[in-house]
Protein backbone atom coordinates (compact mmCIF):
# COMPACT_ATOMS: atom_id res chain seq x y z
CA UNK A 1 0.00 0.00 0.00
CA UNK A 2 1.31 3.43 -0.90
CA UNK A 3 1.83 6.23 1.58
CA UNK A 4 0.42 9.59 0.55
CA UNK A 5 1.49 13.09 1.52
CA UNK A 6 -0.52 16.26 1.03
CA UNK A 7 0.18 17.41 -2.51
CA UNK A 8 -1.12 19.79 -5.10
CA UNK A 9 -1.70 19.38 -8.81
CA UNK A 10 -3.92 21.18 -11.38
CA UNK A 11 -7.12 19.23 -10.62
CA UNK A 12 -6.85 19.33 -6.84
CA UNK A 13 -9.89 21.62 -6.48
CA UNK A 14 -12.04 18.94 -8.12
CA UNK A 15 -10.69 16.29 -5.72
CA UNK A 16 -11.81 18.47 -2.82
CA UNK A 17 -15.24 18.91 -4.44
CA UNK A 18 -15.62 15.16 -4.85
CA UNK A 19 -14.47 14.54 -1.27
CA UNK A 20 -16.95 17.09 0.07
CA UNK A 21 -19.83 15.43 -1.79
CA UNK A 22 -18.76 11.94 -0.74
CA UNK A 23 -18.73 12.69 2.99
CA UNK A 24 -21.52 15.26 3.12
CA UNK A 25 -24.25 13.12 4.67
CA UNK A 26 -24.52 9.79 6.46
CA UNK A 27 -24.94 6.93 5.86
CA UNK A 28 -24.70 7.93 2.17
CA UNK A 29 -22.93 10.90 0.70
CA UNK A 30 -23.90 12.88 -2.38
CA UNK A 31 -21.44 11.13 -4.68
CA UNK A 32 -21.99 8.11 -6.87
CA UNK A 33 -19.43 6.04 -8.72
CA UNK A 34 -19.70 4.35 -12.11
CA UNK A 35 -17.11 1.61 -12.56
CA UNK A 36 -15.75 0.62 -15.97
CA UNK A 37 -13.80 -2.33 -17.33
CA UNK A 38 -10.38 -0.85 -16.57
CA UNK A 39 -11.06 -1.25 -12.86
CA UNK A 40 -11.32 -5.04 -13.27
CA UNK A 41 -7.63 -5.18 -14.09
CA UNK A 42 -6.97 -4.52 -10.39
CA UNK A 43 -8.28 -8.00 -9.51
CA UNK A 44 -6.04 -10.77 -8.16
CA UNK A 45 -5.48 -13.91 -10.29
CA UNK A 46 -6.43 -17.12 -8.50
CA UNK A 47 -3.61 -19.10 -10.16
CA UNK A 48 -0.48 -18.49 -12.27
CA UNK A 49 -2.40 -19.72 -15.32
CA UNK A 50 -5.24 -17.21 -15.04
CA UNK A 51 -6.10 -15.52 -18.32
CA UNK A 52 -6.00 -11.74 -18.44
CA UNK A 53 -9.15 -9.67 -18.38
CA UNK A 54 -9.70 -8.64 -22.02
CA UNK A 55 -9.45 -5.07 -23.24
CA UNK A 56 -11.85 -3.74 -25.87
CA UNK A 57 -9.09 -4.25 -28.46
CA UNK A 58 -8.67 -7.89 -27.45
CA UNK A 59 -12.42 -8.46 -27.66
CA UNK A 60 -12.29 -6.99 -31.15
CA UNK A 61 -9.61 -9.45 -32.28
CA UNK A 62 -11.58 -12.36 -30.84
CA UNK A 63 -14.62 -11.36 -32.89
CA UNK A 64 -12.55 -10.89 -36.04
CA UNK A 65 -10.81 -14.26 -35.58
CA UNK A 66 -14.19 -15.99 -35.55
CA UNK A 67 -15.78 -14.01 -38.36
CA UNK A 68 -12.92 -14.12 -40.86
CA UNK A 69 -11.23 -17.51 -40.71
CA UNK A 70 -10.62 -18.25 -44.40
CA UNK A 71 -7.27 -17.33 -46.00
CA UNK A 72 -9.05 -15.49 -48.83
CA UNK A 73 -10.70 -13.16 -46.26
CA UNK A 74 -7.45 -11.46 -45.20
CA UNK A 75 -8.38 -8.13 -46.77
CA UNK A 76 -11.80 -8.17 -45.10
CA UNK A 77 -10.17 -9.09 -41.79
CA UNK A 78 -7.73 -6.16 -41.95
CA UNK A 79 -10.55 -3.80 -42.92
CA UNK A 80 -12.68 -4.97 -39.97
CA UNK A 81 -9.78 -4.40 -37.56
CA UNK A 82 -9.19 -0.88 -38.92
CA UNK A 83 -12.86 0.05 -38.73
CA UNK A 84 -13.22 -1.33 -35.20
CA UNK A 85 -10.76 1.30 -33.98
CA UNK A 86 -13.72 3.68 -33.90
CA UNK A 87 -16.37 2.98 -31.28
CA UNK A 88 -19.11 2.74 -33.89
CA UNK A 89 -17.03 0.24 -35.84
CA UNK A 90 -16.48 -1.94 -32.79
CA UNK A 91 -20.18 -2.06 -31.92
CA UNK A 92 -21.01 -2.80 -35.56
CA UNK A 93 -18.54 -5.71 -35.51
CA UNK A 94 -20.34 -7.18 -32.49
CA UNK A 95 -23.61 -6.70 -34.37
CA UNK A 96 -22.13 -8.52 -37.35
CA UNK A 97 -21.13 -11.43 -35.11
CA UNK A 98 -24.66 -11.68 -33.70
CA UNK A 99 -26.13 -11.63 -37.21
CA UNK A 100 -23.78 -14.41 -38.29
CA UNK A 101 -24.03 -16.75 -35.31
CA UNK A 102 -26.99 -15.64 -33.16
CA UNK A 103 -27.41 -14.04 -29.76
CA UNK A 104 -26.92 -17.25 -27.81
CA UNK A 105 -23.51 -17.76 -29.39
CA UNK A 106 -22.56 -14.13 -28.71
CA UNK A 107 -23.50 -14.44 -25.04
CA UNK A 108 -21.56 -17.69 -24.85
CA UNK A 109 -18.51 -16.03 -26.37
CA UNK A 110 -18.60 -13.31 -23.72
CA UNK A 111 -18.72 -15.97 -21.00
CA UNK A 112 -15.69 -17.65 -22.59
CA UNK A 113 -13.68 -14.46 -23.08
CA UNK A 114 -14.22 -12.87 -19.64
CA UNK A 115 -12.44 -15.16 -17.13
CA UNK A 116 -14.52 -13.96 -14.17
CA UNK A 117 -13.77 -16.84 -11.79
CA UNK A 118 -10.05 -16.82 -12.66
CA UNK A 119 -9.87 -13.72 -10.46
CA UNK A 120 -10.78 -12.66 -6.96
CA UNK A 121 -11.45 -9.04 -5.95
CA UNK A 122 -8.33 -7.03 -5.20
CA UNK A 123 -7.66 -4.63 -2.37
CA UNK A 124 -8.77 -1.71 -4.58
CA UNK A 125 -12.23 -3.27 -4.96
CA UNK A 126 -12.58 -3.37 -1.18
CA UNK A 127 -11.18 0.14 -0.70
CA UNK A 128 -13.68 1.44 -3.22
CA UNK A 129 -16.69 -0.18 -1.56
CA UNK A 130 -15.72 1.00 1.92
CA UNK A 131 -16.44 4.58 0.84
CA UNK A 132 -19.99 5.93 1.44
CA UNK A 133 -21.12 6.15 -2.19
CA UNK A 134 -24.78 6.96 -2.73
CA UNK A 135 -24.77 4.52 -5.67
CA UNK A 136 -22.27 2.08 -7.15
CA UNK A 137 -23.10 1.66 -10.84
CA UNK A 138 -21.12 -0.58 -13.17
CA UNK A 139 -21.14 -1.52 -16.84
CA UNK A 140 -18.88 -4.53 -16.14
CA UNK A 141 -20.06 -8.08 -16.75
CA UNK A 142 -17.75 -9.65 -14.15
CA UNK A 143 -18.80 -10.23 -10.53
CA UNK A 144 -15.74 -8.75 -8.80
CA UNK A 145 -17.63 -5.90 -7.11
CA UNK A 146 -20.38 -8.19 -5.83
CA UNK A 147 -17.85 -10.62 -4.40
CA UNK A 148 -15.82 -7.80 -2.84
CA UNK A 149 -18.96 -6.50 -1.11
CA UNK A 150 -19.12 -9.63 1.08
CA UNK A 151 -15.91 -8.44 2.77
CA UNK A 152 -17.33 -5.01 3.61
CA UNK A 153 -18.84 -5.16 7.08
CA UNK A 154 -19.85 -1.53 7.59
CA UNK A 155 -22.14 -1.48 4.53
CA UNK A 156 -24.72 -4.04 3.46
CA UNK A 157 -24.71 -3.85 -0.32
CA UNK A 158 -27.75 -5.02 -2.27
CA UNK A 159 -27.07 -6.32 -5.79
CA UNK A 160 -29.28 -5.24 -8.70
CA UNK A 161 -28.70 -7.43 -11.77
CA UNK A 162 -32.08 -7.23 -13.51
CA UNK A 163 -35.01 -4.85 -13.90
CA UNK A 164 -37.15 -6.91 -11.52
CA UNK A 165 -34.63 -6.38 -8.71
CA UNK A 166 -34.76 -2.58 -8.76
CA UNK A 167 -37.87 -2.04 -6.56
CA UNK A 168 -36.80 -4.39 -3.76
CA UNK A 169 -33.18 -3.33 -3.31
CA UNK A 170 -32.35 -0.10 -1.55
CA UNK A 171 -29.11 1.77 -0.97
CA UNK A 172 -26.35 0.93 -0.68
CA UNK A 173 -26.58 -1.09 -3.87
CA UNK A 174 -24.38 -2.28 -6.69
CA UNK A 175 -26.25 -1.86 -9.98
CA UNK A 176 -25.20 -3.99 -12.99
CA UNK A 177 -26.31 -1.85 -15.93
CA UNK A 178 -25.10 -4.05 -18.81
CA UNK A 179 -25.78 -7.60 -17.65
CA UNK A 180 -23.88 -9.84 -15.28
CA UNK A 181 -22.06 -13.13 -15.50
CA UNK A 182 -22.83 -15.94 -15.52
CA UNK A 183 -26.49 -15.78 -16.56
CA UNK A 184 -27.97 -12.28 -16.33
CA UNK A 185 -28.01 -11.50 -20.02
CA UNK A 186 -28.37 -9.97 -22.54
CA UNK A 187 -24.90 -8.56 -22.18
CA UNK A 188 -24.95 -5.07 -23.69
CA UNK A 189 -22.42 -5.35 -26.49
CA UNK A 190 -23.79 -4.67 -29.97
CA UNK A 191 -24.73 -1.56 -31.90
CA UNK A 192 -28.42 -2.47 -31.57
CA UNK A 193 -28.04 -3.02 -27.81
CA UNK A 194 -26.82 0.52 -27.33
CA UNK A 195 -29.36 2.00 -29.75
CA UNK A 196 -32.35 0.42 -27.99
CA UNK A 197 -31.07 0.51 -24.41
CA UNK A 198 -33.05 3.56 -23.37
CA UNK A 199 -36.33 1.86 -24.35
CA UNK A 200 -35.63 -1.75 -23.39
CA UNK A 201 -34.02 -0.91 -20.06
CA UNK A 202 -35.91 2.26 -19.15
CA UNK A 203 -35.94 1.50 -15.38
CA UNK A 204 -32.12 1.34 -15.37
CA UNK A 205 -31.96 4.57 -17.37
CA UNK A 206 -34.31 6.26 -14.88
CA UNK A 207 -32.20 4.99 -11.97
CA UNK A 208 -29.06 6.52 -13.53
CA UNK A 209 -30.97 9.72 -14.34
CA UNK A 210 -32.05 10.08 -10.72
CA UNK A 211 -28.55 9.40 -9.42
CA UNK A 212 -26.97 11.92 -11.81
CA UNK A 213 -29.46 14.58 -10.78
CA UNK A 214 -28.89 14.00 -7.06
CA UNK A 215 -25.18 13.17 -6.89
CA UNK A 216 -21.78 14.14 -8.14
CA UNK A 217 -20.68 11.19 -10.30
CA UNK A 218 -17.17 9.76 -10.33
CA UNK A 219 -16.19 7.62 -13.35
CA UNK A 220 -13.45 5.07 -12.61
CA UNK A 221 -11.89 2.52 -14.94
CA UNK A 222 -12.98 4.24 -18.15
CA UNK A 223 -10.91 5.57 -21.02
CA UNK A 224 -12.03 8.45 -23.21
CA UNK A 225 -12.89 6.09 -26.08
CA UNK A 226 -14.55 3.36 -24.00
CA UNK A 227 -17.96 2.65 -25.64
CA UNK A 228 -19.66 2.61 -22.24
CA UNK A 229 -18.15 5.95 -21.27
CA UNK A 230 -19.22 7.51 -24.57
CA UNK A 231 -22.71 6.05 -24.27
CA UNK A 232 -23.45 7.24 -20.74
CA UNK A 233 -21.71 10.61 -20.93
CA UNK A 234 -23.45 11.31 -24.25
CA UNK A 235 -26.77 10.25 -22.81
CA UNK A 236 -26.29 12.57 -19.81
CA UNK A 237 -25.42 15.46 -22.12
CA UNK A 238 -28.41 14.86 -24.41
CA UNK A 239 -31.08 14.19 -21.81
CA UNK A 240 -30.10 15.96 -18.59
CA UNK A 241 -28.25 19.05 -19.80
CA UNK A 242 -27.72 21.47 -16.91
CA UNK A 243 -29.80 19.41 -14.46
CA UNK A 244 -26.87 17.08 -13.81
CA UNK A 245 -24.41 17.45 -11.00
CA UNK A 246 -20.74 17.36 -11.96
CA UNK A 247 -19.41 14.25 -13.70
CA UNK A 248 -15.73 13.55 -13.06
CA UNK A 249 -13.58 11.17 -15.11
CA UNK A 250 -10.81 10.12 -12.73
CA UNK A 251 -7.60 8.24 -13.44
CA UNK A 252 -4.18 8.27 -15.07
CA UNK A 253 -5.54 9.93 -18.23
CA UNK A 254 -2.51 11.83 -19.59
CA UNK A 255 -4.77 14.06 -21.66
CA UNK A 256 -3.73 16.50 -24.34
CA UNK A 257 -5.14 20.02 -24.13
CA UNK A 258 -7.51 19.31 -27.02
CA UNK A 259 -8.82 16.02 -25.59
CA UNK A 260 -9.37 17.64 -22.22
CA UNK A 261 -11.36 20.44 -23.85
CA UNK A 262 -13.43 17.88 -25.75
CA UNK A 263 -14.36 16.15 -22.47
CA UNK A 264 -15.25 19.45 -20.84
CA UNK A 265 -17.47 20.30 -23.81
CA UNK A 266 -19.32 17.08 -23.00
CA UNK A 267 -19.77 18.30 -19.38
CA UNK A 268 -17.24 15.74 -18.12
CA UNK A 269 -14.51 17.17 -15.88
CA UNK A 270 -11.22 15.23 -15.96
CA UNK A 271 -9.26 14.63 -12.78
CA UNK A 272 -6.03 13.70 -14.52
CA UNK A 273 -3.76 11.98 -12.01
CA UNK A 274 -0.97 11.85 -14.61
CA UNK A 275 -0.13 15.34 -13.31
CA UNK A 276 0.56 14.16 -9.77
CA UNK A 277 4.22 15.00 -8.99
CA UNK A 278 4.67 11.67 -7.23
CA UNK A 279 3.47 9.83 -10.34
CA UNK A 280 6.87 10.17 -11.98
CA UNK A 281 8.30 7.88 -9.29
CA UNK A 282 5.80 5.07 -9.80
CA UNK A 283 6.99 1.81 -11.41
CA UNK A 284 6.65 1.51 -15.18
CA UNK A 285 3.40 -0.22 -16.07
CA UNK A 286 1.83 0.49 -12.66
CA UNK A 287 0.68 4.06 -13.21
CA UNK A 288 -3.00 3.22 -13.63
CA UNK A 289 -3.12 1.05 -10.51
CA UNK A 290 -1.23 3.54 -8.31
CA UNK A 291 -3.34 6.43 -9.58
CA UNK A 292 -6.55 4.53 -8.82
CA UNK A 293 -5.33 3.67 -5.34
Amino acid sequence: MMEFKVMTFPDMAHVYRLREALWRDTPFGNAGVMVGSGFSRNADPTSPGSRTMPTWQELTLSLVDRLYINPDQQAQRESAIRESGATSGFLRLAQEFEAAFGRTTLNGLIRDLVPDMDYSPGDLHRLLLELPWADVLTTNWDTLLERASTDIFNRNYQIVRSLSEIPNNKRPRIVKLHGSLPANDPFIFTEEDYRTYQTRFAPFVNLVRQSMMENVICLLGFSGDDPNFLHWSGWARDHLDMLTQKIYLVGWLDLSTHRRRMLEDRHVIPIDLAHLPVGQKWPVGQHHRYATE
